[in-house]
């Protein structure tokens, strides 16, 4: 079987998108078939044999009109290259970004092979809940008809959390959608403690809260940078960390500078390598979403917190929440609700060393019920029974003209 992976993201560990691809084809590979990966070529990124990159526009300022001629660009592009891969069997291509989806549709019908449509953000719908574009714009228009346009042609729709899957069955009853979720990679062991790092958050003497990702409009730091000035005055025994970089770091600096909150502070981008040493050197784990309209989204640093044992200061709802609460490692609270946030916060702070008590149970339960290779067997599963099913089909139209 050879299986052509198309996606909009750079080919890196660096991304949600990249980790989630390569673990689905590193299962791939164990099965002994054959992986194509079409990617963008990316400024800076280091080559990776079996990846096919696409030629893009640099994406130097990440302004809308940059990112649709990036996008559109990669689409065409990804076509030109998929079109030249012979004997494919079956063809995921991934969103967001969306533009790219219908190349992907296409290149699976040039080959007459499957296709499936793994969906990680439902586009426009995440737009609209963030509150990024009005339902009447062109954007919504445009990125629902594709939407819908992938729902109607796919063989397969693929989701990463129950409620994606409930959403999308909204658009499309006939298709078969099942969840196949991100999830923790168990190869996130393999990085090693950077001691350097380790030694440093340690050395602070205090009880440190972290926050590691895209600082955007979907996490809504605002509410940890609330946290902060609360704490400030009555929890003095406490120092939050800001890794990671992004469109609202700007605007967040700023605001911790004026107001001279010295209990927090930002310490730059944080390669993938160095992940596992801040999250094992930390006490708490922030992770949030903007507001409460994003309940079928479930952070990826959710997982990596959780598969290291560091309990989880949760600030969302649904479905990330009900992870949260079957592993039983944190508190969660209602977003942009400054009340429930703060008297929340103050209880996990209090009880931190019962939370911890959870830490192996926890550690165990994300490694057997939520890892990447366990969401990566299913997914490979379907590819194969997809396409075992077409065989037998051919082989018995065979013997019925013999």
């Amino acid at each position: 079987m050879r299986v052509v992976l198309h996606m909009g993201d750079p080919y890196t560990l660096e991304n949600p998108c990249s980790k989630r691809m390569n673990v689905i084809a590193a299962e791939l590979r164990k099965r002994n078939h054959d992986v194509v990966i079409l990617a963008p070529d990316t400024p800076g990124v280091d080559r990776v044999e079996g990846v096919i990159y696409c030629k893009t526009p640099p994406l130097k300022r990440k302004t809308t009109i940059n990112r649709l001629t990036n996008q559109v660009c990669l689409a065409l592009s990804s076509l030109h290259n998929g079109k030249r891969i012979r004997d494919v069997d079956v063809v995921l291509t991934t969103c967001p970004p969306p533009l790219i989806n219908i190349a992907g549709e296409r290149i699976a019908k040039i080959h007459r092979a499957k296709l499936i449509y793994d969906v990680r953000d439902i586009w426009p719908d995440v737009a609209l809940e963030m509150g990024s574009f009005s339902n009447n714009s062109i954007y919504a228009k445009v990125f629902a008809f594709i939407r819908n346009y992938m729902l109607d042609h796919a063989d397969l729709i693929t989701a990463v959390s129950d409620g994606k899957v409930e959403k999308l069955r909204k658009y499309n009853q006939e298709k078969k959608i099942i969840n196949i979720p991100n999830g923790f990679n168990l190869s996130f062991y393999n990085l090693e403690l950077n001691q350097d790092i380790y030694k440093n958050i340690k050395a602070r003497g205090k009880t440190i809260c972290t926050y590691v990702g895209n600082i955007g409009l979907a996490q809504g730091l605002e509410q940890l940078i609330y946290l902060a000035e609360k704490c400030l005055n009555e929890i003095s025994s406490i120092q939050f960390l800001i890794y990671g970089s992004g469109a609202e770091e700007e605007k967040l600096r700023d605001y911790v500078s004026k107001k001279g909150l010295k209990n927090i502070s930002f310490e730059g981008r944080l390669p993938n390598k160095d992940m596992r040493t801040v999250l094992e050197a930390s006490d708490i784990i922030f992770v949030s979403l903007v507001n409460a309209n994003l309940k079928d989204s479930v952070p990826t640093k959710l997982y990596e917190a959780l598969g290291v044992g560091c309990p989880v200061f949760l600030v969302a709802e649904g479905d990330s929440v009900s992870i949260l609460r079957d592993v039983n490692l944190g508190i969660d609270a209602i977003p942009n609700n400054k009340e429930d946030i703060w008297l929340k916060f103050k209880k996990m702070f209090y009880t931190l060393d019962s939370i911890k008590e959870n830490k192996i149970s926890a550690i165990n339960k994300i490694h057997n019920e939520y890892s990447l290779q366990k969401s990566a067997r299913i997914m490979v599963d379907e590819m194969e029974q997809m396409v075992s099913g077409d065989e037998a089909i051919e082989i018995l139209l065979d013997n019925n003209k013999a």
